[in-house]
């Protein structure tokens, strides 16, 4: 482990973390900064930290949700695929393995 120090709102911020984690702190607390940067006025800092804790949070969940969007497609386009599979008269499904699984063992890498 090792020690670093980020400055955020022109306060120093000691972390320890492992050697190949460094940089990406050092990135993210430069991240935080510009953020915290442009939401500037408040000589303490708290309202520009509540603000751009917020702005991060709705990101999060953005990217959340677009995440689970994305794994209802593949879902989707899967059952497409076995469903065009069935209809080719490809070998039977175990319906206990499920859909993906089945895919495996219909190519025999399963």
């Amino acid at each position: 482990m090792i020690d670093i120090t980020l400055t955020v709102l022109g306060q120093a911020i000691e972390l320890r973390c492992a050697p190949e984690e460094e940089r990406r702190l050092r990135d993210l607390g430069a991240a935080l900064e510009a953020r915290l940067a442009a939401f500037g006025g408040d000589s303490e800092g708290v309202r520009r930290l509540a603000l751009t804790a917020i702005s991060l949070m709705d990101e999060a969940q953005a990217a959340r949700a677009a995440l689970v969007r994305a794994q209802g497609e593949v879902e989707r386009l899967t059952d497409i695929v076995v469903d065009a599979r069935l209809a080719a008269g490809s070998e039977p499904i175990d319906a206990d393995r499920g859909r993906v699984g089945s895919l495996r063992v219909a190519h025999g890498s399963a």
